[in-house]
């Protein structure tokens, strides 16, 4: 009986040595073919993938090496594998999903590096996909409007099979935004709205062409179908106005940059057409016969009413 258990002992301690050098041969040639291979290339890019698939590549490896000198007779593997294999999927669920995530993005590929992406309401910029997690730069969060704050997140890849995948640019790089203005009744709302659609169309004309390439392609895959690709402007009487919403296309990383510009141009123009004023939260005391839409005072009439002024000296003998 002593015999067996010697003789267990030193298959033990064999296959172990067995198994720690194998390792380290691995893991040596996987070092010296990252340098060999990297040495005369110069894309970072290039690098950082070659590296990755050789390190994947030798760490199935390993796993195939001690699969083999741990190995027992056939049948015994097979129930052992059996039983390893579901209590490993009950306690490694989110782990397993992960690995099942990451096969899902890089065969279906709902997002690839340099995407921006949106998944439970967690947004930013794709910039690494490993097997159990993808890394992103983060946007929004306290910085207004679609700008990086500066923060990496790690979402697990598990999170394809759990929530929607919102991708700002797969296949499309340009998204409508909106843009409101209030204006008040007695404003010339027309001319707000003509001076917003003319502004726009100035600041888009560039990019509609490249917009309607983009659908072209776009729509061999999906059924998609835009008919109207020019600026717009939405009118909606609201509790303290009129509300003009104009609406039009901008790249995905734009969008606080157009609006911005957008916003500087309109104001600009409604400050030298003289008939628009913005509302704004305010309480007025009307009389019951005071129609609503007056038009605005002129200058010399504001000047006139303005406290402290005087009005102009008439001349002698007048």
């Amino acid at each position: 009986m002593s015999e067996l258990f010697s003789f267990q002992e030193q298959d033990l301690l064999y296959r172990l040595a067995l198994a720690a050098a194998g390792m380290v041969v691995i893991f040596v040639l996987v070092r010296v073919s990252i340098r060999l291979l990297t040495r005369r290339i110069d894309d970072p890019e290039r690098v950082y993938r070659i590296s990755r698939q050789i390190r994947r590549l030798g760490a199935v490896v390993m796993v195939g090496l001690l699969l083999i000198i741990f190995s027992p007779r056939p049948g015994e593997l097979v129930a052992i594998l059996t039983v390893v294999g579901a209590g490993l999927a009950i306690a490694l669920r989110e782990a397993l999903l992960s690995v099942a995530g990451w096969l899902r993005i890089v065969l279906v590929h709902p997002y690839q590096r340099g995407d921006r992406i949106e998944i439970n309401g967690v947004r930013g910029d794709v910039l690494d996909i490993r097997v159990m997690r993808t890394t992103l730069m983060e946007i929004g969060g306290w910085v207004e409007a679609d700008q990086s704050t500066g923060r990496l997140v790690h979402i697990p890849n598990a999170w394809v099979f759990l929530y929607p995948v919102y991708n700002y640019t797969q296949g499309f790089r340009f998204i409508w935004n909106e843009l409101s203005v209030t204006v008040t009744f007695r404003s010339d709302w027309q001319a707000a709205r003509d001076i917003m659609e003319s502004l726009a169309r100035e600041s888009t004309a560039i990019i509609e062409r490249q917009v309607a390439e983009e659908i072209r392609q776009m729509s061999r895959e999906f059924l998609i179908h835009y008919s109207i690709l020019t600026p717009f402007v939405y009118v909606r009487i609201v509790e303290n106005g009129i509300r003009l919403t104009l609406r039009y296309l901008c790249e995905v990383r734009k969008r606080r940059g157009t609006e911005h510009a957008l916003t500087v141009s309109i104001l600009e123009a409604f400050r030298q057409h003289g008939g628009i004023e913005l509302a704004y939260p305010a309480m007025q005391v009307a009389l019951p016969d005071t129609p609503q839409f007056d038009p605005l005072p002129s200058r010399e009439q504001n000047d006139h009413d303005r406290p402290g002024t005087r009005p102009p000296d008439r001349p002698h003998g007048a």
